[in-house]
């Protein structure tokens, strides 16, 4: 058994946000020199029970053991179906379990990623050397050959500005330098992040999502309910008409073919 490949694969899961505790199961695995195998994850975020399913495969040419991918799958509120979602694993810069999370939920999530290119003569897309920042959601109107959600990216010449977007708002977490940068983290993690807005000197907590798309952060009261933004005289108001956080959660799809959860 490759013991540095074990560490390896440990760390990796470790870092794409799944924890520790799989040394056993690894080497267990390993150890009958399978083909192919599967780890499971279970977590909590909130109150959604998230289920991950992590697919591992050998080497054709040498002992080594890739961690291929993972699906995602829970159980949106307020739904009786279950939604998936497959993210594949590469050298770096890897969606994390969280972050898989997120997007499911229809955020967004801000990453690295490596520029590629088609080298024509291995027929493949291969990494420049460059990186550039993007943010990334799914598409929940078009579906691959596997049942996944398609990607939409809006990189930094789209235009979207998350600290000029934060800062039209009465937020009083943007006054400490700390916590106005743990906020920004927060957002760009595709978190729904809890903030207090001055109104009327008093201080009201409300929640905030990333919206890329719209060039706009989405704003939810304590319930959750979204929010609406008015340019009355100059300012922005917060309008009193309501809608359901409910109503933006993404409508759940089967999978069609692919890896599925047992």
């Amino acid at each position: 058994m490759n013991k540095k490949n074990v560490e390896f694969l440990k760390d990796q899961i470790k870092y794409t946000g799944f924890g520790e505790g799989y040394e056993s199961q690894l080497n267990e695995k390993i150890g009958k020199e399978l083909k192919e195998f599967q780890l499971l994850n279970r977590t909590e975020f909130g109150n959604d029970v998230v289920v991950s399913r992590l697919d591992f495969s050998r080497s054709e040419s040498s002992d080594l053991y890739f961690f291929n991918r993972y699906e995602l799958t829970f159980r949106p509120p307020h739904s009786q179906e279950l939604m998936s979602q497959t993210f594949q694993i590469g050298k770096e810069n890897n969606i994390t379990q969280k972050e898989a999370y997120n997007l499911l939920s229809g955020r967004s999530v801000f990453k690295e990623y490596s520029k590629m290119e088609k080298d024509l003569i291995q027929d493949k897309y291969v990494t420049t050397g460059e990186k550039y920042n993007a943010w990334t959601q799914l598409n929940f109107k078009e579906t691959d050959k596997y049942g996944n959600y398609k990607f939409q990216t809006f990189g930094d010449n789209y235009g979207f500005d998350l600290q000029q977007a934060l800062e039209k708002l009465p937020i009083a977490e943007l006054g400490d330098e700390t916590t106005a940068a743990r906020l920004l983290q927060s957002l760009q993690k595709g978190n729904l992040q809890s903030v207090n807005f001055v109104e009327d000197g008093q201080l009201q907590q409300h929640f905030l999502a990333a919206n890329p798309r719209f060039k706009s952060v989405d704003v939810y009261d304590m319930n959750l309910n979204k929010l609406y933004l008015n340019q009355q005289l100059g300012k922005e108001q917060i309008n009193s008409q309501a809608t359901s956080l409910e109503n933006k959660t993404p409508r759940p799809r089967v999978k069609k073919s692919g890896p599925t959860m047992s």
